[in-house]
């Protein structure tokens, strides 16, 4: 390895430790923190993402990047290094450009509000109180639209932000796949609408928070999970941190009547810790901005694959079932398998996008891409947001929330600064159906290993041909090498009208 590879890799590995520093508190924050200590947790937070800015604009990565012929125009850098080092300066020059666009104040104000915002909305979302939260939803807003002039002052607010998410995504390109999507979704709901419903009235019997917390450590253990690296605790809204490369924290949250909720939630952040503890480089580049997630769609596709694709489907049940049954107590009794298989694949729209199915799921998303859209641009005032949620609700899903706790103050993204990631959910979804598909292809005795009750084939291909190579590719390039294939939403929706067609009957 080039001395000044070496050197970045020594650089960034510092900006790299304080990120995980930063990821610490923010993860005790949403778990155990008193609530009393938001204020301070608030500037500590502020402190340590102004000390990983100044790691990442130190000016010597500048001078090295370009001593490697890596510029703006030229990311990849000399043609004579290796693949992965090429790869690595890519990365890096990504993340290097777009900080040294950002002021210093505006990171930490941003991380300030940013602390302080998600115990507003933890406390708003309680207490069904839009009004307490809208303040620091405008704030919040204002800091993300001149976040959006410094990183590129000459493109739509929005486009910026939904590239820090998804390399290379703009609103018109999104819009476009939703568009397409909306229709066959709305298609196949209809068609699912002429028959007979899935009674699931047996998965809302009372199960108590201690059988579905010993229901959710068996999950972990069934997809793999490795415990001695990670763990699994609760907060108001589900959610994957990574504190270092051999510690990835994940969440999930107990409802006494929904033991699915429970159990789906874990299996999606599981997914998620899949993917960050499967990441691996060569020795020389861990811990670096190439072990980092290809994109965030990419990382959804995981989850959702592992949640949906995997965890509602038979065979996966088939050799568990009966396992379920036993630490669930009485919720499960009298349940033959085919019924509960049928039950955790009911499609009925719902208030609740973490709750969705598989077929109304990605209305939810595009609901919020355009409301978010709106936001950004001004379009839509902060104080006409409920009113605008509950409108475009009754529109796409033909049902309306009946507060704003379970309406526009149900998902955590906005608090904490997450703007611009929705769409990464049902790109995901696109993503998994086709990397299923393709999986299908090439592991065509991956349907028996489920039954079987052996996971192990799949979690090493998608480890293979995702998880280890990280952000060595973007997002369409890591797409196209595992499954030959660019993007395409025909698998998604093949995928869910194969699926519901058995299941309903049409």
């Amino acid at each position: 390895m080039r001395k000044e590879i070496s050197r970045l890799v020594e650089i960034d590995r510092e900006h790299v430790l304080v990120s995980h520093i930063e990821s610490v508190l923010s993860w005790d924050q949403e778990t155990y923190m008193p609530p009393k200590a938001v204020e301070e947790r608030a500037e500590q937070l502020a402190l340590l993402e102004g000390l990983a800015h100044e790691k990442l604009v130190n000016p010597e990565i500048g001078s090295l990047l370009s001593a490697l012929g890596s510029t703006p125009g030229n990311p990849l850098g000399d043609s004579g290094l290796s693949p992965e080092e090429r790869a690595y300066l890519r990365a890096l020059r990504r993340a290097y450009d777009q900080a040294t666009k950002l002021p210093a104040d505006l990171v930490t104000d941003l991380a300030r509000t940013t602390a302080l915002g998600q115990s507003a909305w933890v406390d708003a979302r309680t207490n069904d109180d839009f009004d307490a939260f809208a303040p620091f939803l405008e704030k919040l807003l204002d800091l993300q639209r001149r976040k959006a002039a410094c990183l590129g002052p000459d493109k739509p607010a929005y486009d910026v932000l939904l590239d820090l998410y998804e390399p290379g995504s703009t609103e018109a390109g999104i819009a476009e796949v939703f568009k397409s999507l909306r229709s066959e979704l709305v298609s196949l709901l209809g068609k699912i609408r002429s028959r007979p419903q899935v009674d699931d009235s047996f998965l809302f019997r009372a199960c108590p928070e201690s059988r579905q917390a010993e229901v959710s450590q068996w999950l972990m253990d069934v997809v793999g999970f490795d415990k001695e690296r990670g763990r699994l605790d609760t907060t108001a809204h589900p959610f994957t941190n990574t504190l270092g490369s051999d510690d990835v924290r994940i969440t999930t949250r107990y409802i006494q009547g929904n033991l699915a909720s429970s159990m789906f939630s874990t299996i999606h952040e599981s997914g998620h810790a899949l993917y960050e503890l499967g990441i691996e480089p060569s020795a020389a580049f861990r811990r670096t901005k190439l072990s980092e997630a290809a994109s965030m769609a990419v990382h959804e596709s995981q989850s959702r694959l592992w949640e949906n694709i995997i965890g509602r489907s038979a065979a996966f049940w088939a050799p568990n079932y009966s396992r379920l049954a036993s630490l669930s107590g009485a919720v499960l009794e009298g349940v033959p398998l085919d019924s509960f298989v049928r039950a955790i694949n009911k499609v009925e729209p719902s208030l609740i996008r973490t709750e969705a199915d598989e077929v109304t799921y990605s209305l939810h998303v595009i609901l919020r891409f355009e409301l978010e859209s709106d936001l950004i641009s001004g379009r839509l005032a902060v104080k006409d947001l409920p009113a605008a949620w509950n409108a475009k609700m009754k529109d796409l899903l033909g049902v309306v929330p009946k507060n704003d706790a379970e309406g526009c103050l149900q998902d955590v993204h906005w608090s904490c600064g997450l703007y611009g990631y929705f769409p990464s959910y049902a790109l995901g979804n696109l993503y998994a159906a086709q990397l299923w598909d393709r999986m299908r292809e090439t592991l065509p005795d991956v349907d028996a290993s489920l039954r079987r009750g052996d996971v192990s084939p799949i979690r090493e291909w998608l480890r293979e041909k995702i998880h280890k190579p990280a952000s060595t590719w973007i997002p369409g390039e890591l797409i196209e090498r595992a499954t030959g294939s660019a993007l395409d939403a025909k698998y998604f929706v093949s995928y869910l009208n194969e699926k519901y067609s058995r299941i309903y009957g049409f």
